[in-house]
């Protein structure tokens, strides 16, 4: 700061010097080149006589006292010329018969006549060591001095001086005025220079400050961390302190971890909502029945082995009756040699079996209501586990009739069960398969999580040990919302349809929405069938899963796809 205004005053002071001194300096100016010769009027020299006779003629009329008269006495024996500057410019030699004269200059009084009457701009009286003084008559300025003056105002017997014209006379550069705006502009630029460089001065010293501020705070937070490490170093902490201090980082990081999933997932259900004009085209003259489609297809990783395995997904679906639908889909467990039939019994023979026996004497399946999540969750649950019975059972017999020797493992598969009408839907899951739906407000929401949620790098069976703890590990749900749509599929087909996988801030987020741009065009073409187009679409199902588009075609593992539409 201080050096800033030491600057900024040498700024000011050079500008005040340097104005004084453009207004006070008298110029050194080169004699003025004369082109032509003297020129002499009625003869080829003057005759002494008429020019004592003049000059005694001018002593007897007084000179008013003038700045000019006064100066160009008193400089007498230092004039070099005297240039007189009016409509004409006019060079006035130095002769001494001309200049000495009873110690008064024979001009003179024609000088000061001129400048009485205003007859001239000014007058330039050049010494002979080329310093110069220029008088202005009053405070004219100088507009031009190329041209010569007219014979009227010189007078042959009013002076006796000697004329010379400047013939295609130069301009002379450096008279006071250009001075004035010499200085002027030297100033200016030296003031942006200086203003330039007071600026980056400014800069460069904020930088510097602000590097040592830095450089401080560094050093303030190493002695800070080295101290405590130290601290650390001398205090004792037992095992169940730090277990404590382990649990409250890690809880921590969980939270902030958890911000940011909800915040992606926020924003993935809003970019996926239908707006009101796509939901308009699903509800226009609905008719209120459900068209279901479901295809499963072998992924291309089973298709190119040798021999083939066949399709391990099976799928199923069904109008219970004119109040109930139900859908199922399995995948079978790649691991798992019989997985393909594990699939197959539990899709299309057990769990329908189990789920008629224990739903048709209940009064609210009866009614089409929903019953409440507890109630769901234990006949879910009942449902599920006697499906697994039945494929103990079944595969005891099956060893039995081939003469084989397969564990019930074997069977493995997962298992995703949807129980719905207009009105909501149940739901019951094992393992890492999808589902979703969309609601008459245009929402697509998921059914269910995949086992594992966000962490998952595995899934379970109905064949693993989850039958001492089946609530960890069986997702049940009752969802009260008017429907539209219901999907399930294995997990072949997940990256195609659902919002399943986003990186963000390295904090990996499984969204589980519906992916608006793949089902709303299909739901789409639903609407739009007769009832012809509508049994076409079985086969068009099938070859949408078969050989789609490249991501369903090239995809390694196997695929189900089921949607029921409330068209």
């Amino acid at each position: 700061m201080n050096r800033t205004i030491f600057i900024s005053l040498s700024l000011i002071l050079f500008f005040s010097i340097g104005f004084k001194a453009q207004n006070n300096a008298e110029e050194k100016i080169d004699s003025v080149r004369i082109e032509e010769k003297l020129i002499q009027k009625n003869e080829e020299s003057i005759n002494k006589d008429s020019i004592s006779n003049l000059n005694t003629e001018n002593l007897n009329t007084e000179v008013p006292a003038n700045p000019i008269t006064s100066y160009i006495s008193g400089k007498l024996d230092s004039i070099n010329n005297i240039l007189i500057y009016g409509k004409d410019t006019i060079n006035i030699i130095k002769i001494d018969s001309l200049f000495t004269h009873s110690n008064l200059a024979g001009p003179l009084d024609s000088i000061s006549k001129f400048w009485n009457r205003d007859l001239y701009d000014s007058v330039k009286v050049v010494l002979k060591n080329s310093i110069g003084k220029i008088f202005r008559a009053k405070s004219k300025n100088i507009k031009d001095i190329d041209t010569i003056i007219s014979s009227d105002i010189l007078n042959k017997k009013e002076s006796n001086i000697i004329i010379e014209k400047a013939k295609d006379h130069p301009k002379i550069v450096l008279n006071e005025g250009n001075i004035k705006y010499i200085w002027f502009f030297i100033i200016l630029f030296s003031g942006i220079i200086l203003f330039y460089l007071v600026k980056k001065h400014n800069k460069l010293s904020n930088k510097l400050n602000l590097l040592e501020s830095e450089v401080i705070a560094l050093k303030d937070e190493r002695i800070a961390f080295i101290s405590n490490i130290q601290d650390l170093e001398n205090r004792e902490i037992s095992s169940k302190q730090l277990s404590t201090l382990k649990t409250e980082v890690a809880s921590k990081a969980e939270k902030s971890i958890e911000k940011i999933r909800n915040e992606v997932k926020k924003n993935m259900a809003k970019e996926n909502a239908l707006d009101s004009k796509e939901l308009e085209k699903l509800i226009t003259n609905q008719e209120n029945y459900w068209v279901t489609v479901a295809h499963s297809a072998v992924g291309k990783n089973h298709s190119k082995v040798n021999p083939p395995i066949p399709c391990q997904d099976n799928n199923y679906f069904e109008t219970l009756n004119d109040k109930w639908q139900l859908a199922i889909v399995c995948d079978g467990a790649g691991s798992a040699k019989m997985s393909h039939f594990g699939s197959e019994l539990i899709s299309k023979k057990a769990v329908p079996n189990n789920l008629g026996t224990e739903l048709t004497h209940l009064e609210w399946f009866k009614k089409g209501e929903l019953p409440s999540k507890e109630e769901w969750k234990d006949l879910g649950t009942t449902i599920l586990k006697n499906s697994y019975e039945n494929l103990i059972t079944w595969s005891i017999e099956q060893n039995k009739l081939n003469n084989t020797n397969f564990l019930v493992n074997d069977f493995a598969s997962t298992v995703m069960i949807a129980l719905y009408n207009s009105k909501g839907v149940l739901v019951a899951n094992i393992g890492d398969g999808r589902g979703g739906y969309l609601n008459t407000l245009g929402n697509l929401k998921a059914l269910f999580t995949p086992f594992g949620g966000d962490e998952s790098n595995g899934t379970i069976f109905i064949t693993s040990p989850i039958w001492k703890e089946p609530s960890t590990y069986i997702q049940t749900d009752v969802i009260n919302e008017k429907l539209l749509a219901v999907f399930l599929l294995s997990d072949g087909m997940e990256k195609i349809t659902f919002e399943c996988s986003n990186l963000t801030d390295d904090v990996f987020t499984d969204a589980n929405i519906p992916y608006k741009k793949f089902f709303f065009p299909v739901l789409l073409k639903i609407k739009s069938l007769n009832s012809e187009g509508e049994v076409k679409l079985i086969d068009e199902w099938e070859k949408l899963l078969e050989s789609g588009n490249d991501a369903i075609k090239n995809e390694g593992d196997d695929k189900t796809l089921l949607v029921s539409f409330l068209k």
